[in-house]
């Protein structure tokens, strides 16, 4: 089953390898996936949405249906839905400028759902998943609530070795069970609604 008619905008490389490796263990075809234009705390908002418009733009031009933004949340004294609302704003006022589309339609078709407070959260959101016959984790590791928190932090805090952005996250991400990271991360568990609602609407029921 192909999801080549959505399309997923992450922050760079970690993001990247890691979800494709995910949807690789899959009967699903990967969705088109793209970095984004840079991230982090200092990264205004204002200065995510211009640099990001242009590839929203193109995208909107193929058959990409639905566009979702993984841009991390970082240190930002700012709520995620907050965050992401902000954000989705700001590059609709932007695209209205900057292209043809109306604003019903860009509203239907961007969508932003933020790791609180990075990608790596995600991973720790299933500590027995990651954990379960892999050496990279020690054994007596708990799950928490880790969203909030950093999760880069918390997962150099369980390995056994130094943990390696672009090494290690896909290893280990592709671990992770659906149902214990739903639970334990209310951020993935919004991405994975809204990712399989736009599936449903555009990927198998056409």
């Amino acid at each position: 089953m192909s999801l080549n008619k959505l399309a997923l905008i992450v922050d760079g490389p970690t993001e990247e390898g890691s979800l494709r490796t995910k949807f690789n263990m899959t009967h699903f075809e990967c969705p088109e996936i793209r970095n984004g234009p840079g991230n982090g705390v200092t990264f205004s908002i204002e200065g995510y949405s211009k640099g990001v418009a242009p590839t929203i733009n193109l995208l909107l031009k193929t058959n990409i249906r639905a566009i979702i933004l993984i841009p991390d949340l970082e240190k930002r004294k700012i709520k995620p839905e907050k965050f992401a609302s902000s954000l989705k704003n700001e590059i609709i006022k932007l695209m209205l400028i900057r292209s043809t589309y109306n604003k019903e339609y860009l509203e239907d078709v961007i969508f932003v759902c933020p790791p609180n407070i990075m990608f790596e959260n995600w991973i720790v959101s299933d500590m027995d998943g990651i954990t379960i016959s892999n050496a990279l984790i020690k054994t007596d590791t708990k799950q928490e609530l880790f969203d909030g928190k950093n999760g880069s932090s918390v997962l150099q805090n369980v390995m056994t070795t130094k943990y390696k952005k672009t090494v290690h996250a896909k290893q280990l991400f592709k671990k992770t069970r659906e149902d214990e990271s739903r639970k334990n991360s209310p951020s993935f568990n919004n991405f994975l609604n809204i990712f399989k609602e736009l599936a449903e609407k555009y990927c198998f029921n056409e």
